[in-house]
């Protein structure tokens, strides 16, 4: 049994739902809680939010909150590492928050604050994909594209903090907006926009009965496309293959630069595709990337899958302090 004092609270904050658990220094989630983040009531009713989710987590691993050594947090935001303020997400619609300060006040622990992608691929590096690899790139595939490095062991932030925004990566300059970046054509809204587009010459996909379910105010999942992925069915086929195809140049070209030998896919999307996604995407990889000799470079699942951003949250505060 662990001893609460080497107990650490990790958060993964979205802009939809946010998670929270308490992890021991083996990288076990012992206690867990989940909320909807509801960023509409504004910043001081989310952080409440997340006050009352610790609590819980806490009452569910069976240990006083008072004990805790610190809590981490990924944020959907580029960060400002050294004052632990989220510099502009438009997922929480917040903007020059101090987060860390705010939370310290409310939580009375230190708190360590960081990009969600970027605690998500620590996690990983800690205890999932990425364990004992000195270098690795992270590609979180999910309503949007993020990315991470750890470079020699060490997460890299830049001297702006905003290292490793891969989803922003302008891969057709010549086409309209909303095709150009990668996030716009192999995130699932990417991919959704996509499937709309081309769906009325596949008058007999399945993807047409997803669009109904929208009418009527159901969203479109991860988990429901890569059914018709697996399926089979023609539209949500082109769309999605594609999308790994694109995915794996745009790897590539990052590999390319880097030279690192370890790239780790994340996030719902690649979660909900699988092995068969991955593997796509490590062919494309494999056709683009330069030299030859970076072919050998690892592209792996997520390991941690949705407990990767509560786990490096709290495995990052937990070095910090």
């Amino acid at each position: 049994m662990a001893r609460s004092k080497d107990l650490v609270v990790g958060i993964d904050l979205g802009g939809t739902n946010f998670s929270v658990g308490i992890v021991d220094t083996r990288g076990r989630v012992l206690g867990r809680s989940k909320k909807k983040t509801k960023a509409r009531e504004g910043r001081d009713a989310v952080l409440a939010r997340i006050v009352e989710a610790v609590g819980a987590a806490c009452e569910d691993a069976g240990v006083d909150q008072k004990s805790l050594r610190a809590a981490g947090i990924g944020a959907p935001s580029a960060i400002d590492i050294p004052r632990g303020t989220v510099i502009n997400s438009g997922n929480l619609k917040w903007k020059s928050v101090p987060l860390r300060e705010l939370l310290a006040r409310r939580l009375h622990v230190p708190v360590t604050v960081d990009n969600d992608v970027n605690v998500a691929l620590w996690g990983e590096h800690r205890h999932g994909a990425a364990k004992s690899r000195q270098h690795a790139l992270g590609v979180w595939v999910g309503t949007g594209i993020g990315g991470a490095l750890v470079l020699n062991g060490k997460l890299w932030h830049g001297p702006t903090w905003t290292a490793g925004e891969i989803g922003q990566t302008i891969l057709f300059p010549g086409a309209p907006r909303g095709h150009r970046t990668l996030e716009e054509l192999c995130s699932r809204n990417g991919i959704v926009a996509s499937m709309r587009t081309r769906a009325g010459f596949h008058p007999k996909s399945r993807f047409h009965v997803l669009l109904e379910s929208e009418e009527r105010g159901e969203a479109i999942g991860s988990a429901a496309l890569a059914r018709l992925w697996r399926e089979g069915d023609s539209l949500v086929r082109e769309v999605i293959d594609a999308a790994a195809g694109v995915l794996g140049l745009a790897i590539a070209n990052q590999i390319t630069m880097l030279s690192v030998d370890c790239v780790v896919l994340g996030g719902g999307v690649s979660e909900a595709l699988g092995a068969p996604f991955v593997k796509q995407v490590r062919e494309s990889f494999r056709t683009h990337v330069f030299p030859d000799t970076l072919r050998d470079c690892d592209i792996v699942q997520s390991e941690l899958g949705g407990d990767a951003g509560v786990i490096g949250a709290a495995a990052l505060a937990r070095e910090r302090v």
